[in-house]
């Protein structure tokens, strides 16, 4: 399987059957010049879009009907594309496809009551009613489509000598489907349609086997092709990464999700030896779809090489005019971020993480996304931790909010901290069927809150703005103290906000005592918080409810650099065996929201930034990167110490050993 290039544009082309000309002013020379504008090594070109058509003569499907019925754009771009070196894997639609889902209502996806599934779609809406934004009717990857999809396969494998790579979106639409031919299927295959349990495995069955089958037959005639379907790179689907031969993870950061999704979802895949992996951001202002859109060029550079500091090659999304002719200012843009890109990726590329902290999935996006943002603003470095794996290389493993682990591996973390190892965990993580911790904090679990909102003064940790008790925005489950100690207190308030009891605005005071229950319990190298803050820290950003769990963590765990940097920056230690080197990456901006958009445009120069690592081993030489200008430093038994004087959006520094 050949190597994933670290330079990549995905192109798109979804174009309306309403538009004429399309691909006609389509030139090589141009189409050339504009991939070496941007710096490209790799290039994502369509053979089939969301509108269904198909942009080179096609037996199996439709080619686009405003086209020159002789014109190959696929093959026209591939063969450019290859000319200057670049790679060009072919883009193929599979669960949107207008044409097709007119065509063909029955391989519409449906619902548990038979109804169409659709995205964004209103199936009475009037033809001339404005229609929103990414609107699709969603196929059924089963049967007949399924079919239909393998044959568009083998027509683009066979019709290039050369296909790089095949990618395939829009795969895992949703987690069951109840059309008639997966009803028909499932029970054929002796599952029941109305267990969801059984409909969720036949739905992850057959998908696996629509992949297995891609797959095969393009690696009959192209076997050192990569494969990728989209959709199956997420952090919630594991079950899917072992068949793609690469992960991209998709992630438009000034509108999908922000600036700290990626790197938990880079952390996550460092756990596949082998398996490159790239993020996916694009260049538009907002999101895919997007004609005239600009990013801002340091925003874009920023993008990627955040990308290259969590280890994973870059990906840009564009989108080709109808014409056919490249949007060279758009390679323009590109091509300042992927020149700084390709000058430091000899320091990060390929690179170990250092991270000796566990963090579990609990499933709920808000827990996990507000733990990683924390640790992220607090410059900890942090690994996935998945059921089943090996804990010796973790010094503190966090549960967050409403993890369930079984009992095996309860038995598993027991053994982490008998072995020394550390826990903290929160709200309702942990608890078995029978409402019983499964990990001893030194508490036993009563029940769940009875005041909603409530409060909590942390006793033996200190917070910036005193240690009065604060408001949490939802209530703390209710524990009793066993043989832990007591670190914060519950404050409740005099009752509940309703119709009939109420004070002020929003919630209630709170009593002048503390309640019967703790917030948080401490037990050796145990922590336990009552408090659901990790999701709370998401969805209501108090900086007090992020300062708790650090100062917690501190308690049971010494992370391993120390660096006057603002929450707003972002730090990385990486380890690179074959150079004998470590790479501490330092980035700083600061988005800021504009109506649905996080968008980053001031830039300042951080000067001055200490930092501190407690690496134990000895060190010959710090410098910068590129360039390598050296920098003082000091070093003891306890930690290397030097200045980093500027960071100008991104700054690298290699520790020579």
């Amino acid at each position: 399987m050949r190597k994933m290039p670290s330079r990549q544009v995905h192109l798109d082309f979804h174009t309306s059957p309403m538009i004429p000309g399309v691909g006609e002013k389509f030139d090589k020379a141009q189409f050339q010049k504009a991939l070496a504008e941007g710096n490209l090594n790799s290039i994502t070109v369509f053979a089939k879009c969301h509108h269904g058509y198909c942009y080179y003569p096609t037996n199996v499907g439709t080619q686009h009907p405003t086209m020159d019925k002789s014109q190959d754009l696929t093959g026209l771009m591939v063969e450019a594309a290859h000319e200057i070196g670049v790679a060009a894997p072919i883009y193929i639609t599979a669960g949107w496809s207008a044409l097709d889902a007119e065509a063909h209502p029955e391989w519409l996806m449906c619902d548990k009551n038979g109804a169409p599934r659709m995205t964004n779609v209103d199936p009475n809406a009037k033809p001339d009613d404005p229609r929103p934004n990414c609107s699709w009717k969603n196929l059924c990857l089963s049967g007949d489509y399924a079919e239909h999809i393998y044959e568009t396969t083998r027509e683009i494998c066979g019709r290039y000598k050369v296909v790089d790579g095949l990618f395939y979106d829009i795969v895992f639409l949703d987690e069951v489907c109840y059309c008639p031919n997966c009803i028909k299927a499932m029970k054929e295959k002796g599952f029941n349609p109305d267990c969801e349990n059984d409909a969720k495995e036949y739905y992850r069955q057959n998908h696996l086997h629509f992949m297995r089958e891609c797959a095969r037959i393009l690696h009959e005639k192209h076997p050192e092709a990569t494969i990728f379907f989209n959709g199956g790179a997420e952090i919630y689907r594991p079950e899917y990464h072992p068949l793609q031969s690469h992960i991209e993870m998709e992630d438009l950061p000034t509108t999908w999700g922000g600036y700290d999704k990626m790197p938990a979802r880079a952390s996550f895949m460092t756990r596949y030896d082998g398996k490159d992996y790239l993020g996916m951001t694009g260049k538009f202002h907002t999101s895919w779809g997007e004609f005239g859109g600009y990013k801002n060029p340091d925003a874009l550079k920023f993008e990627a090489l955040m990308m290259a500091m969590y280890g994973a090659k870059c990906s840009i999304g564009d989108q080709m005019p109808p014409s056919g002719v490249m949007d060279i200012e758009t390679y323009k843009v590109i091509g300042c971020a992927y020149r700084a890109l390709e000058a430091i990726e000899p320091w990060a590329y390929p690179a170990k993480s250092t991270a000796d902290l566990g963090v579990y999935l609990c499933g709920n996006e808000e827990s996990d996304q507000g733990l990683h943002s924390m640790l992220l603003e607090s410059h900890i470095d942090f690994e996935i931790a998945m059921p089943g794996d090996d804990l010796s290389r973790f010094k503190a493993l966090i549960l967050p909010d409403c993890v369930k682990i079984s009992e095996e591996e309860a038995g598993r973390i027991e053994e982490f901290i008998k072995n020394g190892g550390s826990v903290l965990f929160t709200g309702t993580s942990a608890l078995d069927e029978n409402a019983k911790f499964m990990i001893d904090a030194g508490c036993e679990y009563v029940s769940p809150a009875v005041f909603s909102p409530d409060y909590l003064k942390p006793l033996a940790i200190s917070l910036p703005f005193g240690n009065a008790p604060f408001l949490c925005y939802k209530g703390a489950e209710l524990v009793k103290l066993t043989d832990g100690t007591a670190l914060g207190e519950i404050y409740e308030p005099w009752f509940n906000r309703t119709y009939q009891a109420y004070c002020s605005h929003m919630n209630t005071p709170y009593r002048d005592t503390a309640s019967e229950f703790p917030g948080i319990v401490q037990k050796g190298n145990v922590i336990y918080i009552a408090h659901s803050l990790m999701s709370l820290y998401k969805l209501d950003g108090a900086q007090i409810f992020r300062e708790l769990v650090i100062g917690a963590l501190k308690r049971i765990y010494q992370k391993k650099y120390e660096v006057s940097l603002m929450s707003a920056g972002r730090t990385r230690l990486t380890y690179q065996p074959d150079e004998n080197r470590y790479v501490f990456h330092a980035a700083y901006a600061s988005p800021i929201q504009r109506g649905r958009t996080s968008v980053i445009e001031d830039m300042p120069p951080i000067y001055q930034t200490p930092v501190s690592i407690k690496l134990g081993k000895e060190v010959k030489r710090v410098s910068l990167v590129p360039g390598g200008t050296e920098i003082p430093f000091t070093q003891d038994e306890n930690a290397l110490s030097f200045v980093i004087p500027v960071i100008n959006g991104y700054q690298a520094v290699e520790i020579k050993l």
